[in-house]
C-alpha cells in the first residue's frame, strides 16, 4: 500500500496478529516510515470499535512537554541499535520520571515518550527521523510476536509456488547472496530479508512470515546483479578492500525502493509452510556445492534452533521497557518449531554461491519439495 501525503487519519496497523495504531497530528509526516513498512505491515484506517491495539504511537511534528522529563532528570546513554555501520546505529540518551520513560535519538533528535499504564508512546518526528519510527515499530511486533508464542529466526525467506525456502546462518554467512540467487535464476520472490517469524499451527505444523527489511550487501554479492550498483550508489571505479569479498565488514545499505523494483517481492501478509532449509558458508572456491544436511534430527534441530534470535535479548534490547519479556511460557512451543523446521529437506553450500540448473537440487530449483 502506498500511503497518501501526509496522512492525517489515525491509522492501524498490522502484521499476523500483532496491532499498532498511530494518531498522527497535523505536520507530523510518517509517509516514509508507512512506506518502508508496508512491503509486510498491513496500513489501514482505523476501523471504528477496533479491539484495543498493543500500543497508541501519538506522532508531533515537533517535540513538546509531553516528550521532555521534568528540568534536572538524570539522562544515561545508550543505543536503540548499534551495528557494525554506521547508518544502522541509532545512538540516543534515555530518562524516566513520573512513570514514564523518555528516549532521544541524538543523531536525528527525535522522541518517544513511553507510557504503560496508558499504553500510548508520544513520538516526536523530525524530517531525518523516519527510520526511528521504523525501529519503534520492528522492536515491539517483533517482540509481541515472540510474547504470542513465534520463533523469529535469523534467516532470509524466499518463496515460491506457496512455499518458502529459508536461508538462515551467522552473519556473513551468505544468506543475503543465495536469497537473490534463488530469486534472480530460479523465480523466487523475496518474502523476508533478514528475519523470519515462524509460528505453530494447531495441528503442529509451522507457518512462515516475512519482516521488512533494509538491505545490508557487501560488494561481491552486488556487483552479481545487473543495476544493484547503480541502486547501492556505488560509483564504476570503485575498488572493494582486499579480503572484504565473503565479509560481514564493508557492507553497503542500499537503497530499499529501489531494491524492491530490482527484485520482486512477495505479497503483503503472506504466510506459508516451508519446504527448503539452506545453511550456506559462503567463501572462496571454484564451484558452489549444495550438500544434504546431515539426517540426523537432533543435529537438524539444534542447527535451526541456534538461529533462532530474540528482540528482548542483547545490550540495547532494553531500551524503553515498554513491553515485558513472556518468551518463558512458549520455550517448549520455541523448541516445537525447530523440530517442525528439521522436517523439511536441508542443505549446506560452500563455496562462493553462485546457484545453477547444475548445482541446485531439484526441490529448490522448483520450489517446493520433490
Amino acid at each position: 500500500m502506498t500511503t497518501a501525503p501526509h496522512a492525517t487519519t489515525a491509522l492501524r496497523l498490522s502484521f499476523l496478529d500483532t496491532c499498532l495504531d498511530i494518531e498522527p497530528a497535523p505536520g507530523a509526516d510518517i509517509d516514509e516510515a508507512l512506506r518502508f513498512l508496508d512491503t509486510h505491515v498491513a496500513v489501514a484506517p482505523r476501523p471504528a470499535g477496533a479491539e484495543p491495539p498493543l500500543a497508541t504511537l501519538r506522532t508531533a511534528p515537533a517535540p513538546d512537554d509531553r516528550h521532555t522529563p521534568p528540568d534536572g532528570t538524570h539522562w544515561e546513554d545508550i543505543y536503540l541499535r548499534k551495528s557494525a555501520s554506521d547508518f544502522f546505529t541509532v545512538p540516543a540518551r534515555r530518562s524516566q520520571a513520573d512513570g514514564r520513560t523518555y528516549v532521544e535519538c541524538t543523531k536525528t533528535g527525535t522522541r518517544f515518550a513511553f507510557d504503560g499504564a496508558a499504553r500510548t508512546i508520544d513520538v516526536a518526528m523530525t524530517a531525518t527521523g523516519a527510520m526511528d519510527l521504523v525501529e519503534l515499530v520492528r522492536d515491539l511486533v517483533l517482540k509481541d510476536q515472540e510474547n504470542r508464542g513465534a520463533a523469529v529466526l535469523h534467516a532470509t525467506a524466499a518463496v515460491k509456488n506457496g512455499t518458502a525456502v529459508l536461508v538462515t546462518g551467522a552473519k556473513g554467512a551468505g544468506k543475503s547472496t543465495i536469497l537473490l540467487e534463488l530469486v534472480e535464476h530460479f523465480g523466487y520472490q523475496i518474502m523476508s530479508g533478514d528475519k523470519t517469524v515462524v509460528h505453530e499451527q494447531p495441528d503442529g505444523t509451522t507457518l512462515a512470515a516475512g519482516w521488512p527489511d533494509y538491505p545490508h550487501l557487501g560488494y561481491g554479492t552486488i556487483a552479481k546483479y545487473p543495476g544493484l550498483k547503480e541502486i547501492a550508489g556505488i560509483a564504476d571505479d570503485y575498488q572493494p578492500t582486499a579480503g572484504q569479498a565473503f565479509s560481514p565488514i564493508g557492507k553497503f545499505a542500499v537503497d530499499p525502493y529501489g531494491f524492491r523494483e530490482r527484485f520482486p517481492s512477495a505479497p503483503l501478509g503472506l504466510a506459508v509452510p516451508v519446504t527448503g532449509v539452506i545453511h550456506p558458508n559462503i567463501g572462496p572456491g571454484d564451484h558452489t556445492v549444495l550438500a544434504p544436511f546431515p539426517p540426523d534430527p537432533a543435529e537438524r534441530t539444534e542447527a535451526l534452533a541456534a538461529n533462532i534470535e530474540s528482540a528482548f535479548d542483547g545490550a540495547n534490547a532494553g531500551w524503553h521497557h515498554y513491553l515485558d519479556d513472556g518468551r518463558a511460557r512458549h520455550t517448549e512451543r520455541r523448541a516445537r518449531i525447530a523440530a517442525e523446521l528439521a522436517k523439511a529437506p536441508a542443505w549446506t553450500l560452500t563455496g562462493p554461491g553462485d546457484l545453477t540448473p547444475d548445482n541446485t537440487p531439484s526441490p529448490l530449483a522448483h520450489g517446493g519439495a520433490a
